[in-house]
């Protein structure tokens, strides 16, 4: 498969849209990431109580929203109530937690990339992945661009069995001996990994295997370059801005 494969994602991912300077997961920081020059995006999803899908990182809604207690106990209703930008900015208050409908719309109006994490609630894998399956299908161009990724195997093979055509990632944080075993055996395309884990044996073994390795979460515009030199297919940033303005890849243009 060549770089243009509708599979693969630009080298420059904004993490959780661009989470260093808007607050995470909030349609605000998906759009400050495409502001900032990113062609791809990252962000999270997982449920409420009553099954719909939300943007979210945790599995409490404490440290990004004003809100309390498990994301999975508070219906969507309840969760549309909260503020989720004050707490990094005063300028941000009344940012909201986003349904993945219209996340995904604004993504799509933008016609730039996503990579989208599955994060269930331990014991809400299956409903979890239905849920963003059925929203991907209603809510998803066909021809744009996506990759769904996540933590949980019993996530990805669920949403694997429902989306069989979607590109998936596998996100480890150390990297296990059995990298390969588990990319096949759930269907994976690519490997996510912390980026002190990264080593060019890594690299050379991923890209030999025929996966691609996408590295979180990576700031600083050198540790980017040296990466990208060991041959990384792109990284996780929450400021895409400094990784883009540094035009990092040697006889490229900026890596996008």
């Amino acid at each position: 498969m060549t770089e243009e494969h509708p599979a693969f994602l630009p080298r420059i991912i904004g993490h959780r849209g661009a989470c260093g300077s808007a607050p995470e997961n909030t349609l605000a920081s998906i759009a400050r990431a495409i502001e900032l020059g990113a062609r791809a995006v990252e962000f999270d999803v997982t449920i409420s109580r009553d099954g719909h899908p939300v943007v979210m990182h945790d599995f409490n809604l404490d440290r990004c929203s004003d809100g309390h207690g498990p994301v999975v106990l508070k219906t969507a209703e309840e969760i549309a109530t909260l503020d989720a930008g004050g707490w990094f900015a005063p300028e941000f208050k009344g940012e909201h937690i986003p349904l993945l409908s219209d996340a995904l719309e604004l993504v799509a109006s933008k016609g730039v990339a996503l990579n989208l994490e599955i994060k269930p609630t331990l014991g809400w894998e299956e409903p979890t992945a239905r849920a963003v399956a059925a929203t991907l299908k209603s809510k998803w161009p066909a021809d744009a661009r996506i990759l769904v990724s996540s933590m949980s195997t019993p996530a990805l093979d669920v949403f694997g069995d429902l989306m069989p055509d979607t590109p998936l990632g596998l996100i480890v944080y150390a990297v296990p001996g059995q990298w390969r075993e588990l990319l096949d055996r759930h269907n994976c395309l690519s490997l996510h990994c912390y980026s002190a884990f990264v080593t060019k044996e890594l690299v050379d073994g991923v890209h030999a295997s025929g996966h691609r390795l996408h590295v979180y979460t990576v700031n600083d515009p050198v540790e980017a370059g040296a990466l990208f030199n060991m041959g990384v297919d792109s990284v996780f940033t929450d400021h895409p801005d400094r990784l883009l303005a540094a035009r990092i890849v040697t006889g490229k243009e900026a890596p996008r």
